[in-house]
């Protein structure tokens, strides 16, 4: 039984040819501290060695790597990686080195590690714990020296800029970089119209650090309104609705909220630190309008019929559009509510609207016109001059004569309330717009919610209700 053994053994330690392949050459081939063969140029090696074994491959430059042999009929293939050489330095020296979490060492300390990103954390006793960022290319050789300092360095910041105290000792004003030894403290921050805030901090080992932190305004208003175009007066501060009011006193504020067409509200708030909100709705303002007409007359206010004869009707808006027809005359005239509250119809006058562009200029009877006017003229012949253009014309009473480019169309835009109105996107005006000119095609007339797009001739005027088909 003794002789099968020796036997056995003497065959286990019988060495066999090994061939291994590598994807560099002149890599060594190390059984401990024993070298068995070097690769050659195409990386092979051939050699003997008593399996099983684990073999060592070492070349500078590279990663070294184990491989275990087992199998004495296979080639062993081994993909060898590039390594980056580190030395990490810190003074004083004899700091733990911890890279990416994992502790490797103390300083001064050179390591081989593969091409990549690395967070390095350096530590000692009675210093801050410090932390860097590597990155690491192929073959590359770098240095890190770190100084460590045994206070961390603080920085607080607040928005808005405020006053600091740190353990009730005033300290300056933020953003402030002190230095804490590490620990709890409790810090005060006071800004104008702001809330005070008092709040603990913890300092931690960690060379530097930051605190950051963002005061309450006292007091910020928002206030909406049921009407767009509204505005909002606090004093003597005047903003759109569904603006934010910041940096207002505490206490109770008398809000005005306005708009054109519409009641003015005023209403007393009480400010609370913090946020508040308001929602204000308006009614419109309603005007009596007294037309004078013939007992025949058909009335319209707003490209809408008002009906017949002398007339009186409220209406939400200030500034209205009136015309009056009887047979085959035509009158047409505007009315300012917040200053007439009547307007008289007159077919004994010719009425001539002049119409164009902020360009336009026309000049009747000497006297100087700019678009869109309505103007009345006695019967007879009266000259119109346009530009460099110039016409005579006879004019009939109860007629309505028109003058426009004649590369122009118009729209006149009606609402039962006033409201923002847009042509093609672009702000025209608040309703009724009058008049508006534009170049002759499909256009689109839009408020809030709603939109139209309508077709505009040459010379032509289109009137658009708001809500209408």
């Amino acid at each position: 039984m003794q002789k099968l053994l020796m036997v056995l053994l003497l065959v286990s330690q019988l060495c066999i040819a090994v061939t291994l392949v590598t994807n560099v050459p002149n890599v060594e081939v190390r059984l401990g501290s024993v070298l068995l063969a070097v690769t050659d140029r195409n990386g092979v090696a051939q050699f003997e060695v008593s399996l099983p074994a684990t073999l060592t491959l070492v070349k500078p430059g590279y990663l070294t790597k184990s491989i275990f042999l087992s199998d004495p009929e296979k080639t062993y293939f081994v993909q060898l990686q590039a390594s980056a050489n580190l030395l990490i330095e810190s003074v004083p020296d004899g700091a733990s080195v911890w890279i990416n979490k994992v502790l490797v060492g103390r300083t001064p300390l050179e390591m081989e590690l593969e091409p990549g990103n690395y967070e390095i954390t350096l530590q000692k006793e009675g210093f801050c714990r410090t932390k860097r960022s590597v990155s690491l290319q192929a073959h590359e050789k770098k240095k890190l020296r770190v100084e460590l300092s045994n206070t961390p360095t603080v920085q607080i910041v607040s928005k808005p800029a405020a006053k600091l105290w740190i353990q009730n000792q005033f300290v300056g004003e933020t953003p402030k970089s002190l230095k804490l030894p590490a620990g709890d403290y409790q810090i005060k921050l006071q800004a104008p119209d702001h809330f005070s805030l008092v709040q603990n901090i913890r300092v931690s080992d960690d060379e530097t650090q930051q605190f950051e932190f963002t005061l309450t305004p006292s007091a910020r208003l928002l206030v909406q309104s049921s009407v767009s175009h509204a505005i909002v007066q606090i004093d003597d501060r005047v903003q759109p609705q569904n603006t934010v009011f910041t940096d207002l006193p505490l206490g109770e504020r008398t809000i005005l909220v306005k708009a054109v067409g519409y009641e003015e509200r005023s209403i007393t708030v009480e400010l609370k630190q913090g946020q508040n909100y308001l929602y204000v709705p308006l009614e419109p303002k309603l005007f009596r309008l007294d037309v004078v007409a013939p007992e025949e007359a058909l009335i319209f206010v707003d490209g809408k019929s008002a009906g017949r004869g002398p007339t009186s009707v409220k209406l939400p808006q200030s500034i209205h559009l009136i015309e009056a027809r009887l047979g085959e005359k035509r009158w047409m005239g505007l009315v300012d509510l917040s200053r007439d509250e009547r307007i008289e119809v007159r077919f004994d006058v010719a009425t001539v609207l002049l119409l164009g562009d902020r360009s336009t200029v026309y000049t009747v009877e000497g006297i100087t016109y700019r678009p869109p006017s309505l103007i009345y003229l006695p019967e007879g012949f009266h000259t119109v001059k346009v530009e460099a253009r110039e016409r005579t014309v006879e004019f009939s009473a109860g007629k309505l004569y028109t003058f426009s480019p004649e590369d122009l169309g118009y729209l006149c835009i009606f609402s039962d309330s006033v409201v923002e109105c847009y042509v093609n996107s672009e702000f025209a005006g608040l309703s009724p717009v009058l008049f508006y000119p534009v170049k002759p095609s499909v256009v689109k007339v839009s408020t809030v919610g709603w939109e139209k797009e309508v077709i505009v001739e040459p010379g032509k005027t289109i009137n658009v209700t708001v809500g209408g088909d």
